[in-house]
Protein backbone atom coordinates (compact mmCIF):
# COMPACT_ATOMS: atom_id res chain seq x y z
CA UNK A 1 0.00 0.00 0.00
CA UNK A 2 1.43 3.35 -1.36
CA UNK A 3 0.01 6.33 1.05
CA UNK A 4 1.28 9.83 0.60
CA UNK A 5 -0.15 12.73 2.26
CA UNK A 6 -0.40 16.15 0.38
CA UNK A 7 -0.89 19.57 1.91
CA UNK A 8 -0.19 23.00 0.48
CA UNK A 9 2.96 24.86 0.85
CA UNK A 10 3.53 28.09 2.70
CA UNK A 11 3.38 30.34 -0.32
CA UNK A 12 0.41 28.76 -1.19
CA UNK A 13 -1.08 29.18 2.22
CA UNK A 14 0.06 32.83 2.59
CA UNK A 15 -1.99 33.41 -1.24
CA UNK A 16 -4.78 31.81 0.19
CA UNK A 17 -5.02 33.80 3.19
CA UNK A 18 -4.09 31.17 5.31
CA UNK A 19 -6.42 28.81 4.69
CA UNK A 20 -4.53 25.16 4.45
CA UNK A 21 -6.01 21.79 3.06
CA UNK A 22 -4.56 18.42 3.49
CA UNK A 23 -5.07 15.12 1.36
CA UNK A 24 -3.89 11.68 1.68
CA UNK A 25 -4.05 9.47 -1.49
CA UNK A 26 -3.53 5.57 -1.45
CA UNK A 27 -2.45 3.92 -4.66
CA UNK A 28 -3.05 7.16 -6.59
CA UNK A 29 -6.62 7.62 -5.25
CA UNK A 30 -7.86 10.23 -3.38
CA UNK A 31 -9.78 9.01 -0.19
CA UNK A 32 -9.49 11.67 1.89
CA UNK A 33 -9.39 15.51 1.50
CA UNK A 34 -10.31 18.35 4.91
CA UNK A 35 -9.41 22.30 3.94
CA UNK A 36 -10.10 25.68 5.59
CA UNK A 37 -12.33 27.79 3.97
CA UNK A 38 -15.13 30.52 5.40
CA UNK A 39 -16.27 29.70 8.65
CA UNK A 40 -19.83 29.10 8.80
CA UNK A 41 -18.39 25.79 6.54
CA UNK A 42 -15.66 24.39 8.75
CA UNK A 43 -17.63 22.12 10.06
CA UNK A 44 -17.64 18.19 9.79
CA UNK A 45 -20.99 18.72 7.97
CA UNK A 46 -18.83 20.78 5.24
CA UNK A 47 -14.94 20.94 4.88
CA UNK A 48 -14.52 18.39 7.01
CA UNK A 49 -16.69 15.52 6.02
CA UNK A 50 -14.45 13.16 5.17
CA UNK A 51 -12.99 12.44 8.83
CA UNK A 52 -16.18 10.00 8.89
CA UNK A 53 -14.08 8.01 6.66
CA UNK A 54 -10.82 7.51 8.95
CA UNK A 55 -12.07 4.26 10.26
CA UNK A 56 -12.48 2.89 7.36
CA UNK A 57 -9.26 3.85 6.16
CA UNK A 58 -7.52 2.93 9.44
CA UNK A 59 -9.72 -0.46 8.60
CA UNK A 60 -7.59 -0.62 5.11
CA UNK A 61 -4.24 -0.31 6.93
CA UNK A 62 -4.78 -2.74 9.27
CA UNK A 63 -5.93 -5.55 6.24
CA UNK A 64 -2.69 -4.35 4.48
CA UNK A 65 -0.69 -5.31 7.38
CA UNK A 66 -2.32 -8.32 8.16
CA UNK A 67 -2.02 -9.69 4.56
CA UNK A 68 1.51 -8.37 4.51
CA UNK A 69 1.26 -6.35 2.24
CA UNK A 70 4.55 -3.17 1.97
CA UNK A 71 3.29 0.14 3.75
CA UNK A 72 4.86 3.48 2.07
CA UNK A 73 4.68 6.45 2.91
CA UNK A 74 5.55 10.26 1.41
CA UNK A 75 4.80 13.34 2.14
CA UNK A 76 4.10 16.19 -0.18
CA UNK A 77 3.68 19.58 -0.73
CA UNK A 78 1.94 21.31 -3.47
CA UNK A 79 0.23 24.34 -5.00
CA UNK A 80 -3.11 22.84 -5.92
CA UNK A 81 -4.86 19.78 -5.60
Amino acid sequence: MKVKTVSLTDKTIERRDYCDAFGIFIDGKKVFRVHDGEHEDNSLGRNFSDCFGIPELMRKAWEAGKNGESFELEDEKVEEF
